[in-house]
């Protein structure tokens, strides 16, 4: 809850926690809501959760200030008159003493729960959180600082929930990490066992340049769930073939690191359009220097002659757009830095300098290997500058993997 996230002003990280923490104790999690700081609004969100579920969990809210409405809503909600709760008070009271500081009296409100309300402390923080049931239903409300919420969730709220509930079931999920297969290319290879997945059940999430493959299974126990998902795997495997580069971790260029250490290969990169994209990428991942000599961001024609050495003629011939130019700063690349493999990439990126010949999102990506043999590809690549230049990248890293692996 909160008006930050309907702004834009934060991200909510505390849903995806939340979700995966009730996964695993085989809570159902079927609505996420996002409600702003307005007591009326709260209270009608959480009669709608209770009208289409068992409990409704409401993570924020809870702070001293007069924006902070999440108590008086639920107390609207279930009508459940707020009343002090001396020993929470107490708690809160004591915090300040242990800081040395002077408790304000707006903190009172925090100790405010609705009447019949079973507490949850926060040894992490002053707003305690609070567990109400009516009518068969329940309503659990924890404060929106993320490691205050973590703690009382894993310690406090899940443990309750199992045993309020008693879940026969669990939930587990697995990620199939794709990369090199377009969304739609990528459906119709799963079609079938998209629609014949009830469980395990299937879901196709993309990403700029990327699709995972989220297999969900539910059991009695998690190693019965887990097999349920080691079944299904190989059949998705055989129709996606060599996309999948992760299972539920691991970025491409962690994966492409990984093999270049397997292999005590390196790499280095010469970049145009991408202006060093990919040796941020690949640097961004701890213990990069194990395989990663160096970039050159060579922007003009000039840098490209003077630093990688390509030919004036090969640029007067295609121009700097072109697949020979992509190939000789792959090559020059490779010769400057001693590297194993190397990458060149040249394109344009936008908005302008796009012509009939050589429009607003090519890009040529080279490898150099390990044989003097060079791979160039040709993209078109859709979208504004930053994701030409994204989709640039991670198609550079998905070259670099397939050769490294």
């Amino acid at each position: 809850m909160g008006t930050e996230l309907l702004l834009g002003q934060l991200v909510d990280s505390n849903t995806a926690v939340i979700a995966s923490a009730l996964a695993d104790a085989g809570i159902d999690v079927h609505f996420e809501t996002s409600v702003g700081d307005n007591r009326e609004r709260i209270a009608e969100a959480v009669r709608a959760a209770l009208a289409r579920a068992d409990c409704a969990i409401c993570a924020g809210g809870l702070g001293p200030t007069v924006d902070d409405m999440t108590r008086d809503g639920i107390s609207d909600a279930l009508d459940r008159p707020l009343e002090l709760h001396e020993p929470s008070l107490q708690a809160i009271r004591a915090m300040f003493d242990r800081l040395g500081r002077r408790m304000a009296d707006s903190n009172v409100r925090q100790a405010m729960m609705p009447r019949g309300a079973s507490v949850m402390d926060n040894p992490l923080g002053t707003a305690p959180g609070f567990i109400v049931e009516r009518e068969g239903k329940v309503v659990a409300a924890m404060p929106g600082v993320p490691r205050e919420l973590h703690l009382m969730l894993k310690e406090r709220l899940i443990p309750w929930l199992v045993a309020r509930f008693q879940p026969q079931a669990t939930i587990v999920t697995r990620v199939l990490k794709t990369i090199g297969v377009g969304e739609s290319d990528l459906d119709q290879r799963i079609a079938d066992l998209f629609r014949a997945g009830v469980n395990p059940s299937i879901a196709v999430l993309a990403h700029a340049g990327a699709v995972d493959v989220k297999v969900t299974a539910k059991a009695r126990t998690r190693e019965a769930a887990i097999a349920m998902l080691d079944a299904l795997e190989p059949q998705l495997r055989q129709r996606l073939g060599d996309c999948i580069f992760a299972v539920d971790r691991g970025s491409i260029e962690e994966v492409a690191g990984e093999c270049l250490r397997r292999r005590n290969w390196s790499v280095a990169t010469a970049e145009s359009c991408t202006g060093g994209l990919v040796a941020a990428m690949l640097t961004s991942v701890a213990g990069a220097s194990d395989y990663f000599r160096g970039c050159v961001v060579a922007y003009d024609e000039d840098s490209k002659i003077a630093m990688l050495d390509v030919a004036p003629d090969l640029l007067e011939a295609h121009g700097a757009v072109s697949e020979e130019v992509a190939s000789a700063m792959a090559v020059g690349a490779q010769a400057a830095f001693r590297s194993t493999l190397a990458l060149g990439i040249t394109g344009v990126a936008g908005p302008s300098g796009g012509s009939e010949e050589k429009p607003i999102g090519l890009v040529y990506v080279a490898l150099a290997g390990p044989e003097a043999a060079v791979d160039v590809r040709r993209l078109m690549l859709p979208g504004d500058r930053e994701f030409i230049q994204r989709r640039a990248a991670l198609a550079a890293l998905t070259l670099l993997w397939k050769a490294a692996r």
